[in-house]
């Protein structure tokens, strides 16, 4: 699922549903997702929703299938015909910018409901989305003698079709070699070479990845003074054709969430870094761990008591993609 705007989360949550299954327009104006059966569809831009009962969200298109143009949002809703008959799929497409007065509705006020608790995501393993780096594959003593043998072999009867070949040119009944030869020179020729071109350029994927992840972030947090972060976790088991490998360095942010009043007295809901830092690995550990930990400071604001604290973890490659480790942090009263 893609990653949702603050004030949808904090929509979804006042209904009192998780959220589902959610999609983004392409050109970011538009989210929907699916809570409690029904789609919720928000207008970024304009700070605006609408709820469909009874459908989910599929995807959003440029036009709909009568030719009306503009963002709509396809969905797709189960009904019954009859209390006999299985319930067929039925296939909608909701027009968005041109919808009528009465379609939208304005967001809740999250200074009055107050903001949704942090959808923290912990998982217990973890597999980089970036594009995975390729290897040369390092043989062993072993493995260099069977491939030697195998290369013997086909050399063998490579030179045996050849020979085959001249012997055929001797006339006579001799012409019966070239029945023989000349397929298995011509097949183990192939062969021979197919499998030296192969051997030296054996390639295999280096898949990074984690596992057994335990996050470290402390009872609690207060804001002007460090906190330790500490991320523990083991390399998993490499599966046929690959290697796997820890992270280098991993992206670590302190994020802040709160509602800010606008001059029109409008608000939005602002996720904002309030420090960021670079954890390099360690692997000193024992049994095998590996170690990332680092430190973090937030400097003091007069509305940290209202916001909401997380940390966020990202991998260096796609610093900008979404996070795959998200904690949220207990505020402690200052000293």
């Amino acid at each position: 699922m893609p990653r949702l705007h603050p004030s949808v989360a904090l929509i979804a949550h006042l209904s009192g549903h998780a959220p589902g299954y959610g999609c983004i327009s392409p050109d970011g104006r538009y989210q929907a997702l699916e809570a409690g059966g029904d789609t919720l569809i928000v207008d970024v831009r304009e700070r605006r929703m609408h709820r469909a009962p009874g459908v989910y969200p599929r995807g959003f298109e440029a036009a709909t299938p009568d030719g009306a143009t503009g963002t709509a949002l396809r969905v797709e809703g189960e009904e019954t015909a009859t209390a006999y008959l299985p319930a067929w799929t039925d296939l909608q497409w909701i027009a968005l910018e041109n919808a009528a007065g009465d379609f939208w509705s304005p967001w809740p006020d999250p200074r009055t409901a107050g903001l949704p608790p942090v959808d923290e995501t912990l998982p217990a393993e973890w597999t980089s989305e970036a594009p995975q780096a390729t290897e040369r594959v390092r043989k062993s003593i072993g493995d260099w003698a069977a491939w030697l043998i195998a290369l013997a072999v086909l050399v063998f009867f490579a030179v045996f079709g050849f020979n085959a070949m001249t012997w055929a040119l001797a006339g006579g009944w001799q012409w019966l070699w070239m029945a023989v030869g000349l397929p298995v020179f011509a097949m183990f020729s192939v062969l021979t070479v197919v499998f030296v071109a192969s051997g030296w350029r054996e390639r295999r994927r280096v898949r990074v990845a984690l596992s057994g992840i335990s996050l470290e972030r402390g009872e609690g947090f207060r804001v002007g003074e460090p906190l330790d972060v500490r991320l523990l976790a083991t390399v998993p088991e490499a599966q046929g054709g690959e290697r796997t490998a820890a992270p280098e360095r991993i992206v670590v942010r302190l994020m802040r969430r709160s509602v800010c009043d606008e001059t029109d007295g409008r608000w939005r809901v602002v996720d904002e870094c309030c420090d960021e830092a670079v954890a390099v690995r360690d692997d000193t550990t024992r049994a095998g761990r590996v170690l990332y930990a680092c430190e973090l400071c937030a400097r003091p604001t007069s509305d940290d008591a209202r916001s909401q604290w997380t940390v966020e973890l990202h991998e260096t490659a796609a610093p900008d993609s979404a996070p795959f480790i998200v904690a949220g942090l207990r505020l402690l009263a200052a000293r």
